[in-house]
């Protein structure tokens, strides 16, 4: 019975002292994280471009909340054209 509990015991150190040998090795940098990086870039100018419109029209809208109903002319329900 001692002997399977020291072979246990040694057993246990053993597996606790190995447990980095599992650690992943260090990955290779082939050096192209400035093109991702470019990469990234370009796709978010895509979208900021795409966006534009939606916020001058925002602005717009809310402008014209601001202002107010401006008064329009008066227009003719019918218009004779003659040629």
């Amino acid at each position: 019975m001692k002997t399977t509990a020291a072979g246990m015991i040694i057993i246990a150190a053993l597996l606790a002292a190995v447990t980095s040998a599992f650690a992943a090795a260090p990955t290779k940098s082939d050096g192209s994280q400035l093109a991702i990086y470019i990469f990234l870039g370009m796709c978010a100018m895509i979208i900021v471009v795409q966006l534009l419109p939606i916020i001058f029209l925002f602005f717009a809208f809310a402008k014209a909340l601001v202002q107010g109903k401006k008064e329009t002319a008066a227009v003719p329900a019918e218009v004779v054209i003659e040629k």
